[in-house]
């Protein structure tokens, strides 16, 4: 039976993605099926602001057998733009679109916490109402290796018959409980006295009377008015990482010179003794702005730069219930 397959393209890297060749391999070995490959994540300036580009990607995951999200690793997740193209999903009310829809997950990665950016995937189509078969995890160079491409076929093919049989799917994560607890700071205890650190507390909070703003602003009182306090919505952080590695020979990142990334994470993040990260739960994760923060961290490629820093995190929202996001913080 032919299918008609939307893969949705986490990569900002469009085609020219090693993930998307993967995808181009199954389309080639199994040619019976239609691959209708979205560009999500380098596309997500227009699908944020063009409504009609919006629309036009819904519209062909209402008319698609099935949904394979394809993506490459970014920092133990999904990268920014494409956690940004699922907030909008839920943000304009269409999950009605992906609810029924037999999906699967595919990434490419080194291995390194692949299984942290499936549970997320997972968990977020468990929100849609879709039913999610399984995912495949390879490794860049999987492909090149027989014995890889065996494994991709395997994969597909078992997804291919859950949609065909119309399996039944157990839903694995139940939806978050949400509650509508106020927080309200108690009697301000002494600032901590004599206090010879730099503190630096980065938050994406615009709401002040928030559960969040008001952790962060007792928090900043707790340190007597000493601690660098940053909205991260207030930097002008052009995209997120795009994955060119041109960090790799020299950390001199492609955005250099282009916003205020880089100049600030080396003068503010990197010279602090203390850094607080405050976000609020946005669907299974933090919000893609802090995402984008983190994704734009790889500039320094694998150096551990924040090394001696003690590092705490404000996390408002549904904590306990995402185990996944404990584990990746």
């Amino acid at each position: 039976i032919s299918m008609n397959i939307v893969v949705l393209n986490g990569s900002p890297k469009g085609s020219q993605s090693v993930t998307m060749q993967y995808v181009a391999y199954l389309s080639k070995i199994r040619s019976e099926h239609r691959f209708d490959i979205l560009h999500i994540a380098q596309r997500i300036g227009k699908i944020e602001n063009d409504q009609s580009e919006f629309d036009r990607i819904i519209q062909h995951v209402d008319q698609a057998d099935a949904v394979i999200w394809g993506f490459p690793l970014y920092i133990l997740m999904v990268h920014a733009h494409y956690k940004r193209f699922i907030e909008l999903i839920f943000e304009r009310g269409q999950q009605h679109h992906f609810a029924g829809k037999y999906t699967a997950s595919l990434s490419t990665s080194i291995h390194f916490f692949d299984h942290t950016a499936h549970n997320y995937v997972h968990a977020v189509c468990d929100d849609l109402k879709m039913n999610y078969v399984d995912y495949f995890s390879a490794d860049m160079n999987d492909l090149r290796d027989e014995s890889g491409r065996q494994k991709l076929s395997a994969f597909f093919d078992h997804f291919m018959r859950s949609v065909e049989k119309c399996h039944p799917i157990q839903q694995m994560y139940q939806p978050l409980r949400t509650s509508d607890f106020r927080y309200s700071p108690g009697k301000l205890e002494l600032p901590f006295a004599d206090i010879d650190k730099k503190i630096v507390i980065l938050h994406d909070e615009n709401d002040a009377a928030s559960n969040l703003g008001k952790m962060i602003s007792r928090c900043e009182e707790r340190f007597g008015g000493k601690a660098q306090v940053v909205n991260i919505n207030q930097l002008y952080i052009k995209a997120s990482c795009m994955g060119c590695l041109k960090c790799a020979a020299n950390y001199r990142c492609a955005y250099t010179g282009v916003d205020d990334y880089i100049e600030f994470y080396k003068n503010t993040v990197m010279t602090a003794d203390i850094l607080i990260y405050a976000g609020r739960l946005v669907d299974r994760f933090l919000s893609s702005r802090w995402k984008m923060f983190f994704d734009r961290i790889f500039f320094n490629t694998h150096t551990p730069v924040l090394h001696g820093v003690q590092v705490a995190f404000l996390v408002s929202g549904a904590f306990s219930q995402v185990p996944n996001v404990m584990e990746i913080l």
